[in-house]
């Protein structure tokens, strides 16, 4: 059981469980005030969970920023069932209790109001409240209503007309007294069941002292402001320290010395880790130390031992042998976490981290597991919450420590459309595969994957009470028998569901929380980025994410971490001569941690910031390589160039030897060359004079040739006249020839002896038609009737005449018949 469960009797708690006892029965509605810490949950849980189950039937609601009225209504129905006419009640005759947690967390409207307490008050007023359906009344009997509220978060107060109803008891932090009596109580039993020395156990109520001494100046001195919201410590964080403590075993504590320093390695988990500012640890540290000193005489060894070296880790022996002790040496530690690094690398996607102190007290599996983180998983209920800017490592350190815990690590894939539904089946999965499996599982949640704010609704409600509502519907498995701590405690099939479906839901959903809740199977993990306001108002809204997670606040990697990343870059770069690398690796962090001076000096003076992250180093590292790379390639080219270059001077320098020989041996022949080309030039002026005269011939004749062309042109200038001047006679012709017809060319033909103008003309026309130029010899007039012997085809024949092609034996022989005095009747003009 986790320490955060147990309840030690104490004067108040007895006080407030008295009247919780008498209220109950009388069935009056108790309400628990008080502020984080001081036990209001565990309290009612403890009453709760000591209720006859077959009197009782218990409703865990926790409320939320996000939670509406619709929400609450559905979850106070689930357990119901109808009874007579439009009555509604607890199964048999059983008796309802209502748990609502955090009651005053709820959005408040515009108008002041919050629509869930006007809810719970209608039916505490009038006993009902409607079915938003069917818009019809709902009486609900045999139930009653048990509330814890915090008045420092959400709305701070609640409505008077609700409040009227419920007796309010408000719970105060205990004293001094009360909690050395519960604390030395947890701590005396475990020191005595673990058969730790007498001397150990004696020093417990020294312990004590110190423990509550510590808490109390812390409390005091580190107050929450709107940067540092989450610096509320309170018995929470008490407890945690205690839970710490309860992890020794009588092999790491010997002496008392031991356990001082024990103790202050959690005391530095729990209160350490969360501060944001060097400035803070400074201030811790001297408080520490000074309460130290003050209870503790002879203690100055121990404490400069956990000045060089104060880490406890369950995996100091090595992976796979759980066992929390001290760390002997920052090598060991280093040697462990390669290892493990390398078998992780083996069967996951390799992760590339360096390992420098700080990281090693962050990292608990190899390359950046975190102790920090990995004590929080080895813990009861350990859920935590990485609040560090991008690139710190949040993400690797988680699966590196899940790794070395032997837990799988489970991460919601994002989606166009992924909402609340498939928010709700992903948590539905991990718990089937959580619960019925036995398989510890650690639900890590970044930033990037809030994509709807009301994704945290589900996260804050299962780390406020172990389980989300309504996550896993008892119809999406067939089979199931739910193992808590790895005994089956009860099974169920869907048969068994066909009478009894709404008693066995309620069954399941308790027994599942108890497997998987309880039990520690599923593990919380938020990594989320401090930047702006965001993580501010989550904390506001989901009171969970800071309240129920232990926090560690990752800061700015130190010198050492910086030099020893950028070495480690460097080393894997072969260009770079191993005795310049160191000086590289520092100028890297000096100009890092050199802009991070000036941006804390750009924030004072322009109220601006400039965020730089490890991540941002990361990337210079890798801009240097980049840069390395292409200039090396660049000089390489360059190189390679200038080689090649010297390689073609020596080539062009044998061959210029070479050319000088064969110019030698050319010369002779050039002179010879030489000479009968002057004998040919000679003999070419000869024939020069020759051509000079052949070329006045030339142009003589083309003088003449000139003439004749111009007499050519105007003969055919001539000719283009003269037909110009005989279209229109044609197209006289051809209209002619268009009145033609059969009767005329009978006529024609009947004629015995016709005139000399017919003769010729029917002589010409045979002239013209000879086929292929032959002209016939015989044109007479006999010879012309024979060829009109068909009227029909001479006709045609006429019509169809290719007067365009006329044959040159055809036009000469025409000749006469054209002549103007031979044949006048044919004169156009006579």
């Amino acid at each position: 059981m986790p320490l955060q469960a147990c309840l030690v009797p104490t004067t108040e708690t007895v006080r407030v469980r008295y009247f919780m006892d008498r209220l109950l029965e009388r069935r009056r509605p108790v309400m628990l005030v008080g502020n984080a810490g001081t036990g209001k949950s565990v309290l009612v849980g403890d009453k709760l969970s000591s209720l006859d189950t077959d009197a009782y039937v218990v409703k865990k609601v926790p409320f939320n920023y996000y939670t509406t009225s619709a929400m609450l209504q559905g979850m106070l129905e689930k357990p119901l069932e109808k009874k007579a006419g439009r009555n509604y009640g607890p199964s048999g005759t059983k008796k309802l209790v209502y748990f609502i947690d955090d009651l005053n967390m709820p959005e408040v409207d515009a108008y002041g109001t919050v629509q869930l307490h006007t809810l719970i008050r209608q039916h505490l007023d009038y006993g009902h409240w409607y079915d938003r359906t069917k818009l019809s009344l709902k009486e609900i009997t045999n139930v009653q209503y048990v509330s814890c509220m915090n008045p420092t978060a959400g709305s701070f107060t609640i409505s008077p007309r609700l409040q009227r109803h419920f007796c309010v008891f408000a719970l105060s932090i205990p004293g001094q007294d009360a909690l050395s009596r519960i604390y030395s109580t947890i701590l005396t039993q475990h020191l005595t069941s673990g058969n730790f020395s007498g001397a150990v156990q004696k020093s417990a109520q020294q312990l004590i002292a110190l423990a509550l001494g510590l808490h109390l100046k812390v409390a005091a001195t580190f107050l929450p402001t709107a940067i540092k919201f989450h610096y509320i410590f309170n018995l929470r964080d008490f407890s945690n320290i205690f839970q710490g403590l309860l992890f020794s075993t009588p092999e790491c504590l010997q002496h008392p010395q031991d356990l001082v320093k024990l103790y202050l390695h959690e005391s530095n988990r729990v209160y350490r880790d969360k501060m944001v500012e060097e400035k803070d640890y400074g201030t811790f540290d001297k408080i520490q130390l000074e309460t130290v000193e003050k209870l503790y005489e002879d203690i100055e060894e121990a404490l400069e031992q956990t000045k060089r070296m104060n880490v406890y880790c369950h995996f100091a022996k090595g992976v796979g042998e759980p066992s929390y002790r001290p760390v002997p040496t920052w090598e060991e530690l280093n040697k462990v976490l390669v290892e493990a690094l390398d078998s992780y690398n083996e069967v996951n996607a390799a992760m590339s981290l360096v390992l420098f102190e700080d990281a090693m007290c962050h990292v608990f599996y190899m390359l950046q597991f975190s102790c920090r983180i990995n004590r929080i998983l080895e813990s009861p209920r350990g859920n935590a919450l990485l609040a560090g800017v991008g690139g710190s490592g949040k993400q690797s350190l988680t699966r590196l420590a899940a790794f070395i815990s032997s837990l799988e690590l489970f991460q919601i894939t994002l989606r166009k459309g992924y909402g609340i539904p498939d928010l709700r089946a992903d948590l539905a999965n991990l718990y089937l595969k959580a619960g019925v499996k036995n398989i510890g599982t650690v639900f890590l949640m970044t930033d990037a994957q809030v994509a709807d704010e009301q994704f945290l609704v589900l996260v804050n409600d299962f780390l406020a009470s172990g389980c989300t509502a309504a996550t896993v519907h008892v119809g999406a498995c067939s089979c199931v028998t739910v193992t808590a701590g790895g005994n089956p405690v009860w099974a169920y099939s869907p048969e068994s569901l066909e009478n009894h479906c709404y008693r066995l839901r309620d069954a399941f959903f308790l027994i599942y929380e108890s497997g998987v809740g309880r039990h520690h199977l599923v593990q919380v993990v938020l990594c989320f980025s401090p930047v702006g306001s965001k993580l501010r108002v989550r904390s506001r809204r989901f009171p969970a994410i800071v309240s129920c997670t232990a926090v560690d606040w990752f800061q700015e990697w130190p010198q050492e971490a910086l030099e020893s990343v950028s070495l480690r870059f460097l080393q894997e770069i072969e260009t770079v001569e191993d005795s310049v690398k160191d000086s590289i690796s520092k100028f890297m962090a000096y100009v890092h941690t050199s802009v991070n001076e000036i941006s804390r000096l750009y924030l004072s003076n322009e109220r601006r910031y400039n965020y730089t992250t490890p991540k941002s180093f990361l990337e210079q590292i890798k801009l240097y390589q980049n840069l390395l790379l292409k200039k090396g390639k660049d000089l390489k080219a360059r190189m390679e160039r200038l080689e090649n270059g010297l390689e073609k001077l020596k080539s062009t320098s044998a061959q210029v030897d070479e050319l000088k020989a064969r110019l030698a041996a050319q010369e002779l022949e050039l002179k010879q060359k030489n000479e009968d080309a002057d004998k040919l030039i000679w003999v070419v002026g000869v024939e020069t004079e020759k051509v000079s005269r052949e070329k006045a011939i030339a142009d003589e004749e083309e003088q003449k040739v000139a003439l004749i062309t111009q007499e050519v042109e105007q003969k055919q200038k001539d000719c283009e006249e003269d037909l110009a001047k005989a279209e229109p006679a044609l197209e006289a012709a051809q209209a002619a020839l268009n009145t033609l017809n059969k009767n005329n060319l009978t006529e024609l033909r009947s004629f015995g002896s016709p005139p000399s103008a017919v003769s010729n003309v029917t002589a010409a026309v045979m002239v013209l038609m000879a086929p292929g130029g032959k002209i016939p010899k015989d044109r007479s007039w006999k010879a012309a009737k024979a060829a009109m012997a068909r009227v029909d085809g001479f006709l045609d024949s006429l019509i169809k005449f290719d007067k365009e092609n006329i044959h040159e034996n055809c036009l000469k022989a025409l000749q006469p018949y054209l002549h103007i005095y031979r044949i006048p009747s044919l004169n156009p003009n006579s």
